[in-house]
């Protein structure tokens, strides 16, 4: 795994190759923890099918297959799911204006006064009458691009944290699971952007990965499982970005359950240095299938007898499923395809709410 913090280093991979893929990823929790969201801008969408079939088929392009997924949240609860595939011409990276467009979703980067910002809008209809336009704003210190950089040549996974910690604003205008609603989005948020060059699965078994923001510090852990060697990292960074407290080298998983797909992942995570003992517990998932979840997971850190509490979230993939066929009908219920007609399942707003 190769990681970086460099802000500027954040255009699409040039010439990425078949079985690679790149996203933009933003998440963010509201102060009250009412409300939460994940929004991933994609070229190269790493779980689609069709890139799939076309790379074991014919050498499928990354550049074909731009997405965007998002993932509206109340408590532990999905309140609006969309991902839709774009086609090539749909995606615009516009390096002059810092701007990236995926159809009528888009974001763009902004620097003043020492802060870095990021603005972006999603706007979307689905087929099953829900409907989205949200406009976020994330704001933070110019993270140094040489506070944790750690590269190696032969490495195929590229991970920039550009914001560890932001202050997020926004609004959501809303027509989801519980009907219409207009949320003013006040609270924390990440940032990060990641390149692959070469498929999940010949890299990696399986990838553990989260981040929990305290009051004075955020949690950022990764714990990945290669073909031959493991990968355990954790770092505590200050609230400003700009400097780490901790180091954790002594990451244990505990607690194993399988879900209904059979996939099978570590709910606790127990993480430790000289000063600090951090235990991360995921509990429900709050998007759970056959190679992917993610958690909002509560963290417990004891740090200078102290003890400090907060929800962030977590994930887990499991690349491997990503490529077996008896997934794949799972899969198109939730995955949208530009300019083809959606999935039966897809139309019904009771029965595409239960795929969420």
């Amino acid at each position: 795994m190769n990681i970086s913090t460099d802000h500027k280093d954040e255009n699409p991979f040039p010439n990425k190759p078949s079985g690679g893929y790149e996203w933009w990823y933003f998440d963010a929790i509201s102060d009250d923890k009412e409300w939460s969201f994940v929004v991933i801008f994609y070229q190269g969408n790493p779980f689609s099918p069709k890139y799939i079939q076309e790379i074991n088929e014919s050498g499928g392009s990354p550049d074909n297959h731009p997405a965007v997924s998002i993932s509206i949240y109340n408590r532990a609860q999905t309140e609006f799911y969309s991902f839709l595939e774009y086609t090539k011409h749909d995606f615009c990276w516009d390096e002059e204006n810092q701007e990236c467009k995926i159809g009528t979703n888009r974001f763009t980067k902004e620097m003043g006064g020492g802060n870095l910002i990021y603005k972006f809008h999603i706007d979307e209809e689905l087929p099953s009458g829900h409907t989205i336009s949200a406009n976020f704003e994330f704001q933070s210190s110019i993270i140094d691009q040489d506070l944790i950089n750690k590269k190696n040549v032969t490495e195929h996974h590229l991970w920039n944290l550009i914001q560890p910690k932001a202050n997020v604003t926004g609004n959501i205008n809303l027509k989801g699971k519980s009907g219409i609603q207009n949320i003013d989005f006040d609270g924390m948020g990440y940032h990060d952007h990641n390149v692959g060059l070469e498929p999940m699965k010949n890299d990696f078994k399986d990838w553990y990965w989260g981040r929990y923001h305290f009051e004075k510090a955020t949690l950022i852990y990764y714990v990945m499982n290669r073909k031959n060697e493991k990968q355990y990292k954790a770092w505590l960074i200050s609230d400003d970005n700009r400097r780490i407290i901790d180091q954790f080298d002594s990451i244990e998983l505990e607690g194993s359950l399988t879900n209904l797909f059979g996939l099978t992942s570590s709910r606790k995570l127990v993480l430790k240095s000289d000063n600090t003992e951090i235990t991360v517990q995921s509990a429900l998932p709050i998007d759970n299938g056959p190679f992917y979840q993610r958690f909002l997971g509560q963290a417990i850190m004891k740090r200078d007898d102290q003890v400090a509490i907060t929800e962030g979230f977590s994930e887990y993939i499991y690349p491997e499923n990503i490529y077996k066929k008896r997934f794949w009908p799972a899969v198109k219920m939730r995955l949208r395809f530009k300019n083809q007609k959606p999935h039966w399942v897809q139309k019904f707003k009771r029965f595409y709410e239960w795929t969420w």
